[in-house]
């Protein structure tokens, strides 16, 4: 079973391999400073006259580029309402320098109720998840209530694993077996409740249960390190997880529509909660209330399970970019790899690549839902794509955004 997938490739790389797509709601901020270009060729008429043309020229140089740049956004609104027709359902955001240059709605929150899509539109996040519970944890290393270091035996006695650290939990490095294989078993969960992030605690306290590796020395995805992750958020803080990221990312970012939604251990009637669509050919199946084996699932936060918009998500990029929830120093660690693997940060992947210089991004998959995030530091650039129908292409609507949007 794949959930909340990762994929930290290079993006100079990417093509899609094939298209899907659906209706289309699309809003474009056209560049500001167009207006300001033809105020300032009307202020030049006082100077001489050769310095006067020389001064025109460039002024009407920049406003063919201003020209050609609407332009660009607009062939871009129709490539991606092609993808759209091919199968595409969701929103993208393209901002450079904190400025929104380009955001699309294209399709429906619930394709029945033939609800469209709007900016405030609230997606699962998916795996996109970990980086909000990997800054946690941050917070409050940076408080002095953990380190890197802290063994996670040292908060749980009972656990049997002595030297995983809370830095092997958020670099991929620690080992533990895949709890969505040990509670799909009647050895370890009876199926008859949804289990929470501390049944998987008890699950791997009250059992013998090997690693697949000795902690520290590989690098393999794992959404029970950042279940274990959210529980120790839980354990040092005193809050529950979703109550510490109300309290400490959300609210002083004024994440208005950001959260966590357990949509079947406990139900959350925002309207603006879209619905996930699995794809069986050309028809959309919504799933998450209507596959009962993914119940068991509901349960588990960290990994996955909080929720966002694409307006919420540059709130989000502004707040790492200008450190407004942690330290300088500590934002580079957050980015940075290490001698097991360069390329595994706290929560995104990272790669430095000739054409885009470094940039750290993840990718999410769940229930009907694949999304993709990508932040280009060299060049502050950003794009958010939220899909609720599984559209996979993703690498095709990044690399448009980013050709169209520059």
């Amino acid at each position: 079973m794949i959930r909340r997938s990762f994929e930290p490739e290079d993006l100079d790389g990417w093509r899609g391999r094939h298209r899907f797509g659906l209706c289309l709601t699309t809003a474009m901020r056209q560049p500001s400073h167009s207006v300001g270009c033809a105020h300032r060729l009307g202020v030049v008429c006082n100077f001489k006259k050769r310095k006067m043309s020389k001064i025109i020229i460039i002024g009407l140089l920049v406003i063919l580029q201003n020209g050609v740049f609407s332009q660009n956004l607009v062939t871009l609104d129709g490539l991606l309402e092609i993808h759209h027709r091919d199968g595409f359902n969701g929103n993208v955001l393209y901002s450079r320098n904190d400025s929104i240059i380009f955001k699309g709605n294209y399709g429906f929150s619930n394709i029945e109720k033939q609800i469209p899509l709007i900016d405030e539109s609230i997606f699962d996040l998916a795996s996109l998840s970990k980086q909000f519970t990997a800054l946690c944890i941050v917070q409050l290393i940076e408080k002095g209530k953990l380190s890197y270091s802290t063994k996670i035996d040292s908060i749980w006695n009972a656990l049997p694993y002595r030297d995983i650290t809370i830095e092997h939990l958020l670099r991929h490095q620690s080992g533990l077996p895949d709890y969505m294989d040990l509670i799909s078993k009647k050895k370890y969960w009876s199926k008859s409740t949804i289990p929470l992030n501390s049944d998987i605690i008890e699950i791997l306290s009250k059992n013998t249960i090997p690693l697949e590796f000795y902690p520290g020395t590989k690098s393999v995805y794992s959404n029970t390190g950042y279940a274990v992750l959210a529980s120790v958020i839980e354990k040092v803080s005193g809050m529950k997880f979703e109550e510490y990221l109300e309290v400490n990312i959300f609210n002083p970012l004024e994440m208005n529509d950001s959260r966590v939604v357990r949509r079947i251990y406990k139900q959350d009637t925002d309207p603006k909660i879209t619905t996930g669509y699995y794809r069986k050919g050309k028809r959309n199946k919504p799933n998450y209330l209507y596959d009962k084996r993914m119940k068991l699932y509901d349960g588990i936060v960290g990994d996955g399970m909080i929720h966002s918009t694409i307006l919420d998500l540059i709130k989000w990029k502004k707040a790492l970019k200008n450190n407004s929830l942690i330290s300088q120093d500590s934002k580079e660690k957050m980015f940075s790899g290490d001698s097991i693997s360069k390329s595994t940060g706290f929560g995104f992947g990272i790669q430095i690549s000739e054409k885009l210089g470094k940039y750290v991004l993840h990718t999410g998959s769940w229930q009907g839902y694949v999304n993709f995030l990508l932040y280009i530091l060299d060049t502050d650039e950003f794009v958010v794509i939220l899909s609720n129908n599984e559209y996979e292409e993703y690498g095709e609507l990044n690399t448009l955004l980013l050709k169209y949007g520059r």
